[in-house]
C-alpha cells in the first residue's frame, strides 16, 4: 500500500491528541528552564547571559500560546506540522544550551526528547531528519558555545554530577508521559479501527444478503401466485369441510401476505416515497401484517393515542417484525409490544417469556450472526434489525426481564413536531 503523501493526517492521533501532548512538555521545559536560570544565576551567583535566554524563553512561551490557539480550531495536523513544532522547540533547547555550557551543560541530552517523540509520531524519513538535526546541533555545540563562569572546579563538577542526576530524572520523566500516552490513545484508536472493521464485515454480509433476497423474491412471484390461486379454489371446493376449508383459507392469506411483501419490496427498489400516516395507525398496520403471517403467535400491545403524521423510514417495519419473530420463537407466552414517544425519539418495547440470552450473547447481539434458537433460523434477524436502526441513527438495547424473559427496547430519533 503506497504511503500517503505529507500533507495527509497524522496516522497516530488527531491534532488535539499529539499537539496537546507536545503541549505539555514545551510548557514543563520552558518552565524547567526558568527555573533553572534564577536558581544558577540568583541562588548560586553564577552568572548567565539573561538578555538572550529570556527572549529565547519568551519566544518559547508565545509559542505555547499559539499552539493553544491552534489547538482550540480542533483542525487535522499534518506530518510536515508537527514536524515544524519539533523542530522550533529543538532549536530553541539548542539555543539555550549553547548559553549555558554547550556539550558541558548536562541537561544537552534532553535535546533527544523531540526525538523519542518524532520517532513514535513521524514517519521515518521526518525521523531521520530531525535525528540528523539534532546530531549537527550537538557536534556544533560541542566547539562553540558560551561557557558558565564557575570558579571553583571542585563546585562545578558537583554541579555537573547533580545536573546529569536530575536531567536524567527530567527526561525519564518526560518520556514516559508522553510515551505511556501515545500508548493508551493508539489503543483506543485500535479499538475503534477494530470496530469500524467489524462493522463493515457485518455490513457487506448485509448487502450481499439483500443480494440474494431481492434475487429471490424475484424468483418467487411466479409460485406464490399458483399457491395462492390452487389455495382459493382447494377453499371453494372444500368449503363444507370446516377442517380442510379452514387450512385453505389460511394458506390463501399467508401466500397473500408474502406476495404483499414482495409487492412492498419492488416499491422501494423502484424508489417509492413511503406515505406519511399517523403514528398509532402505523403501529396497528404493523402488527396485523406481522399476525397474519405468524397466525399461531399472540400478542398484546400498548400503543399511544397519536394522530400526528410519521412518515415511517424504510426498513423500520421489518426491524420491528424481526424482533416479534425473535419474542413468537423464544416461548409460546403472549409477546407484548409497547411504543411511547418522547421529546425526542419513538420508543418501542417487545417482551417476552423467554430463557433469554446470555451475557455473551447479549454483548455480541446485532454485531455477530448467531442464533438462539439452535436448530431455527441463521441469526440475521437482530444483525439486521441492529444495521437498520444504525443506519438510521437509533440504538437496539437487550435487557432482562423481571420474571425471566428478555426486553427489546428500539429508539429512533422522532421529533413529535414532525
Amino acid at each position: 500500500m503506497p504511503s500517503a503523501p505529507d500533507s495527509t493526517l497524522l496516522s497516530t492521533l488527531p491534532a488535539r491528541a499529539l499537539l496537546g501532548r507536545l503541549l505539555a512538555v514545551r510548557i514543563s521545559l520552558t518552565g524547567g528552564w526558568a527555573a533553572g536560570i534564577i536558581w544558577l544565576h540568583w541562588g548560586l551567583g553564577i552568572r548567565m547571559p539573561l538578555a538572550p535566554m529570556i527572549a529565547v524563553l519568551a519566544l518559547m512561551t508565545l509559542f505555547a500560546l499559539f499552539t493553544a490557539w491552534r489547538l482550540r480550531l480542533d483542525a487535522p495536523a499534518t506530518q510536515m506540522e508537527f514536524l515544524a513544532h519539533l523542530l522550533a522547540d529543538l532549536t530553541a533547547f539548542a539555543v539555550l544550551v549553547f548559553f549555558s555550557g554547550g556539550a558541558t551543560n548536562p541537561f544537552v541530552s534532553l535535546m533527544l526528547v523531540p526525538l523519542v517523540i518524532a520517532a513514535i509520531s513521524l514517519r521515518p524519513r521526518w525521523v531521520w531528519l530531525l535525528a540528523a538535526v539534532a546530531g549537527g546541533y550537538y557536534a556544533v555545540l560541542l566547539f562553540v558555545y558560551h561557557p558558565l563562569a564557575v570558579a571553583d572546579p571542585v563546585a562545578a563538577s558537583r554541579m555537573h554530577l547533580g545536573g546529569m542526576w536530575f536531567n536524567f530524572l527530567v527526561s525519564a520523566g518526560l518520556i514516559a508521559f508522553f510515551v505511556t500516552r501515545m500508548q493508551a490513545a493508539l489503543r483506543v484508536r485500535d479499538l475503534e479501527l477494530s470496530s469500524m472493521r467489524e462493522k463493515q464485515l457485518r455490513d457487506e454480509r448485509i448487502v450481499a444478503l439483500g443480494t440474494q433476497a431481492a434475487l429471490a423474491a424475484h424468483e418467487l412471484a411466479t409460485p406464490l401466485a399458483t399457491i395462492q390461486t390452487t389455495a382459493h379454489e382447494l377453499a371453494g371446493e372444500f368449503a363444507n369441510d370446516p377442517d380442510i376449508g379452514a387450512d385453505c383459507r389460511l394458506l390463501e392469506k399467508q401466500a397473500q401476505a408474502c406476495k404483499a411483501i414482495l409487492t412492498r419490496l419492488a416499491a422501494r427498489a423502484q424508489d417509492g416515497a413511503p406515505v406519511a400516516q399517523p403514528l398509532d395507525a402505523w403501529l396497528n398496520s404493523v402488527i396485523e401484517r406481522w399476525q397474519v403471517l405468524r397466525p399461531g403467535a399472540q400478542i398484546t400491545a400498548k400503543l399511544p393515542s397519536d394522530p400526528r403524521d410519521f412518515l415511517p423510514p424504510d426498513g423500520l417495519e421489518q426491524a420491528i417484525m424481526n424482533v416479534l419473530n425473535n419474542a413468537a420463537d423464544a416461548a409460546p407466552a403472549p409477546v407484548e409490544f409497547g411504543a411511547a414517544v418522547d421529546a425526542t425519539a419513538l420508543v418501542i418495547e417487545i417482551t417476552d417469556r423467554g430463557p433469554g440470552f446470555t451475557p455473551e450473547q447479549k454483548a455480541q447481539a446485532g454485531r455477530v450472526l448467531f442464533s438462539g434458537k439452535p436448530g431455527r433460523g441463521w441469526g440475521m434477524g437482530l444483525a439486521l434489525t441492529h444495521a437498520t436502526l444504525e443506519r438510521l441513527g437509533g440504538s437496539l438495547t437487550l435487557t432482562e426481564r423481571d420474571g425471566g424473559g428478555t426486553r427489546v427496547r428500539i429508539r429512533l430519533p422522532w421529533s413529535p413536531s414532525q
